[in-house]
């Protein structure tokens, strides 16, 4: 990859143009057909589907703007193009590109996006909850561990509530 003339790497993301439809909201304002529409990238000029996001963010010319800690942002523009018959020449561009994290601190620990092959877009039941009893609890809420302690969980009462408590331990 090579380096603009400041040193910083050129412009990086993937591009999906859509077109006018000459309607106002609440109807759709821009349109793109999901079997043609496809991303663009800006520094290959490759087009990838929205599928297949993972496999460009793991192309090495991507992977150099993710090992020096650029993050993906999306945005969008609306472009005057050429009216025709079809619509006003209004064009939306969405992009999906790489940035620079505020503050420029790159001395950070990052890893590498590498996408992994999913076979199932679902997980297994089991595997969800083993990861979600793993994750950080947000509550103090004292949840039942076993479906006999959510049958006594169950049997306190909702007048067991009581304000003055829970406005100490907002406090």
């Amino acid at each position: 990859m090579t380096q603009t003339q400041q040193g910083q790497l050129p412009f990086c993301g993937l591009t999906l143009k859509m077109y006018s439809t000459a309607k106002k909201a609440p109807q759709m304002e821009y349109t793109a057909s999901s079997n043609k529409a496809k991303f663009k990238c800006t520094l290959t000029k490759n087009m990838y589907d929205l599928k297949d996001i993972g496999i460009w963010l793991s192309t090495p010319q991507v992977q150099e703007y993710v090992q020096s800690g650029h993050l993906l942002k999306w945005g969008s523009k609306i472009i005057q193009g050429e009216k025709n018959q079809f619509g006003n020449g209004l064009e939306l561009e969405v992009t999906y590109f790489m940035v620079k994290p505020f503050g420029g601190n790159n001395n950070v620990n990052r890893q590498s996006y590498t996408p992994q092959p999913q076979s199932n877009m679902q997980q297994p039941q089991e595997q969800s909850y083993q990861q979600a009893k793993q994750g950080i609890q947000l509550t103090d809420d004292k949840l039942p561990s076993s479906p006999s302690d959510e049958i006594d969980w169950a049997k306190e009462g909702a007048t067991d509530f009581n304000p003055d408590q829970y406005e100490q331990e907002l406090g």
